[in-house]
């Protein structure tokens, strides 16, 4: 009876002991996979050349955003950030509303072309599908035009 008490209490602890070593290994996996997101994060840093806001892209899309942000940057080439390309847009759209000439509406559309190839990353920015998430994106242009004395 005291051997068969005797193995069962090793068995116990043996058992006990792999769960704890497979916690652990479980523990330094999840810890490689943040690494690799950091370090996918700061390869991808390293790779932009516009000097875009990320704070005002959402957390979770962040490393969406920059791989696409690197990708649009190789086409059409340094991108203006969030604010800028509101704040700009806004005055473009209010110069078109306005009763102006041939010549004007060539150079506005000149202007036109230069802001929406600096902006291209602004329209990946965010998603803005569902009305909670145009509510949110409505809110952040008028943060900026407000930041910017516009409205």
């Amino acid at each position: 009876m005291k051997r068969l008490l005797l193995l069962i209490t090793i068995i116990s602890l043996i058992g006990c002991k792999t769960n704890e070593n497979s916690v652990d290994v479980d523990t330094d996996i999840v810890k490689d996979s943040l690494t690799d997101s950091e370090r996918l994060s700061d390869s991808l840093d390293k790779e932009i050349i516009s000097d875009y806001d990320m704070s005002m892209v959402d957390k979770e899309n962040q490393t969406a955003f920059k791989e696409n942000l690197v990708k649009i940057e190789k086409e059409h080439g340094a991108q203006w950030d969030f604010c800028t390309c509101v704040v700009k847009n806004d005055s473009i759209n209010k110069a078109f509303a306005q009763p102006v000439s041939d010549q004007t509406f060539d150079k506005l559309s000149d202007r036109f072309d230069e802001i929406d190839k600096h902006c291209k990353a602004f329209l990946a920015q965010n998603p803005n599908q569902t009305p909670e998430e145009r509510i949110k994106h409505e809110k952040k242009v008028k943060k900026c035009l407000k930041a910017a004395g516009i409205k």
